[in-house]
């Protein structure tokens, strides 16, 4: 009776698997629209879409540095229907230094898909062309500058913390933080707010200027913007790498997972993507479930380094 009832489910559970998917795919952006997770996760929609076979849908669910998404992407059935494009802060930082319901056993890794260092951004008309300028305002100025970020613990947020400490100018300078990159892009036009980091795909649509990069060597793209160490920040400040990638509750099933996993890869070499990636210099970085999840748990690890840097 057993053997019956197994093989009844297998029947049943086979098809379905086969059929996956069956409805649109959501694919949550934990920010507003506008930023840098959102016009990333935009321009890998249609080929991901594509390479299932089906649809995707992007939703923007801003909140609480991501933790928003977070916390209800973690209660959901892990049906494989609805995926978050999660960061390193999302994932690794928000839950160590917030209250949140949810941890590093709560999530089936699916892909990553991008790794890009952060740069320190002025408006392009601004005053600044240095973060030796930066200190020197900030140091004649105590408290009349203003660095802004996309939320409290956010990788904008850590960026322009590293820079500060790293310059010794933190308690010259006040933080505004905001719901995400977007809106923060709005004060940095209306001058509310004169410093942001963020990745480089923000040229793309806004008229920034960078003046420095937080990465181990010089961008191809922007030959001529030094490295944060180049600028005088030092270890473990000087290089910060905005990673991402898709994730579904834990306990998805491992059909599903090897199904979107493979639409992931053959989402990020497709010509569209990489054309999108070419333009806003997003660093394509690719892992399967497997190695993606070792990954995961080694940044968790790795970045309590990081948030106690960030003095948070």
């Amino acid at each position: 009776m057993r053997t019956l009832a197994f093989g009844l489910t297998a029947a049943i559970a086979g098809p379905a698997l086969a059929e996956f998917p069956e409805k649109p795919v959501t694919l949550i952006a934990p920010f507003n629209a506008g930023g840098g997770t959102d016009l990333l996760l935009r321009g890998f929609q249609e080929p991901f879409a594509a390479a299932l076979g089906g649809n995707a849908v992007v939703t923007n669910m801003a909140g609480g540095s991501g933790t928003v998404a977070a916390s209800h992407l973690a209660g959901l059935k892990p049906d494989g229907y609805t995926l978050g494009y999660l960061s390193i802060t999302v994932s690794t930082i928000q839950p160590q230094i917030k209250n949140v319901p949810y941890d590093k056993e709560s999530w089936t890794p699916i892909c990553s898909v991008a790794a890009s260092p952060t740069l320190f951004y002025v408006r392009s008309d601004s005053e600044y062309n240095s973060l030796e300028d930066v200190k020197g305002a900030a140091e004649a100025n105590p408290n009349a500058l203003i660095f802004g970020s996309s939320g409290p613990g956010a990788i904008t947020h850590l960026t322009m913390v590293a820079a500060m400490n790293g310059l010794g100018i933190m308690d010259n300078v006040k933080h505004l933080p905001h719901k995400g990159s977007g809106p923060a892009m709005k004060s940095m036009a209306g001058g509310i707010i004169q410093f942001f980091g963020d990745t480089e795909v923000m040229m793309s649509r806004y008229d920034l200027k960078p003046l420095a990069v937080f990465a181990d060597q010089r961008l191809p793209s922007l030959p001529d913007v030094p490295t944060a160490t180049e600028a005088g920040i030092k270890a473990p400040l000087n290089e910060l790498y905005l990673w991402g990638g898709l994730f579904a509750p834990a306990g998805l099933d491992d059909a599903v997972t090897a199904k979107l996993a493979a639409a992931c890869d053959e989402a990020v070499k497709s010509d569209a993507f990489q054309e999108f990636a070419g333009k806003t210099g997003t660093v394509i970085n690719y892992r399967g479930p497997e190695d993606f999840d070792a990954f995961f748990r080694q940044q968790w690890d790795a970045n309590k380094t990081l948030i106690e840097a960030a003095g948070l």
